[in-house]
């Protein structure tokens, strides 16, 4: 997997945040061979258009993942974990949807279409369970590595 950070945010260091995690969650979620490219992008107020962040198939091996730069850092952080779960969705096949003739989405998990209130979605339901112990898996990691470097400038 290929990931691209595109962001105009004034947020210092925003754009590396967002790549190694980025990175770090397809690696957790086994799928930093897939060949596909993500471009990771900020929105200011996406939340008021009823959004944190957005994941859609732009492309045949191209996806695009939206996050709100003016959430909170905790909030990025599980927003983007999120929205990489949906990632590993489509590079597997597991999720996929289509705009139908009268201009409503169709959606397919598992290659069966689900009608289904946004919060009984089953990718939503995977989404919500992975992010917080993404997220968790991810801040243990920085945790140990800063633990490693202190030791290491010791020595």
């Amino acid at each position: 997997m290929e990931i691209e950070v595109l962001t105009r945010s004034k947020q210092k260091g925003i754009s590396e945040l967002l790549g190694n995690s980025a990175a770090f969650f397809a690696k957790k979620l086994n799928v930093e061979k897939c060949n596909y490219k993500v471009y990771i992008c900020t929105k200011r107020n996406l939340k008021r258009e009823g959004h944190m962040g957005l994941c859609a198939k732009t492309g045949e091996r191209e996806i695009t993942i939206a996050v709100d730069s003016n959430l909170p850092l905790p909030n990025i952080l599980y927003t983007l974990a999120h929205e990489m779960v949906h990632a590993k969705q489509y590079c597997r096949g597991q999720y996929r949807s289509e705009l139908a003739k009268n201009g409503r989405f169709r959606r397919y998990w598992l290659g069966k279409q689900v009608k289904a209130k946004y919060e009984d979605r089953p990718w939503e339901l995977e989404a919500f369970k992975r992010e917080g112990i993404l997220v968790s898996q991810l801040l243990d990691h920085v945790a140990q590595t800063k633990k490693k470097n202190k030791k290491r400038s010791w020595q």
